[in-house]
């Protein structure tokens, strides 16, 4: 059966946005589902939340699936270029990524330098990569998602929410997710 992960986005946590939603899904669904809980810092650092998530996340294999939200996918793309040197996985689902500098929100900066990323390697190791991003995301533009795609050869889907996936601007389901990892799952 594969395990799926959730890293967050800055100053979130597993209650908010959309994970509430994914972790019923989960519970009806019946698959494993672990959505870690990050450091909610203004100021995070990337060797705490990569610590956290080393703690949290277990054991990867072929049938592993992750998902990651904003800032949580830099910290995605940073732990799986550590992780995967020998392990693939099944899946990556990346939630308004984007790859550096967003030109905004400049406490994060120093999360995003110190990041180390191997595109490559992540595109050997992962069969199945998918960049979710929405038109009317204001926190991470369209073009940085798609950037992003293109890095990773990734499948670019566009999300009907129009925003950045937050339930302050009305996002409490992701169906898009559900629709890009169902056929990833095994029973």
């Amino acid at each position: 059966m594969a395990q799926v992960m959730v890293i967050h986005g800055y100053t979130a946590s597993p209650e908010e946005n959309w994970y509430p939603w994914f972790q019923q899904l989960a519970d009806q669904e019946y698959f494993s589902l672990k959505i870690l809980r990050l450091d909610p810092s203004p100021r995070p650092k990337l060797s705490v939340w990569e610590s956290q998530i080393t703690g949290q996340a277990g054991h990867l294999d072929e049938n592993s699936i992750v998902i990651a939200h904003s800032l949580g996918c830099i910290a995605a793309l940073h732990y799986l270029s550590r992780q995967l040197k020998t392990q693939p996985i099944r899946q990556l689902v990346l939630i308004a990524g984007f790859n550096g500098r967003l030109g905004r929100l400049d406490e994060v900066n120093p999360f995003i330098d110190a990041a180390r990323i191997d595109f490559e390697l992540l595109k050997r190791q992962i069969q199945h990569r998918v960049v979710i991003y929405s038109e009317g995301d204001n926190h991470v533009l369209p073009k940085f998602s798609i950037e992003q795609a293109k890095s990773l050869d990734a499948e670019l889907v566009a999300a009907r929410h129009q925003g950045h996936f937050i339930d302050s601007e009305g996002c409490t389901e992701l169906p898009e997710v559900w629709q890009v990892i169902q056929p990833y799952l095994i029973r």
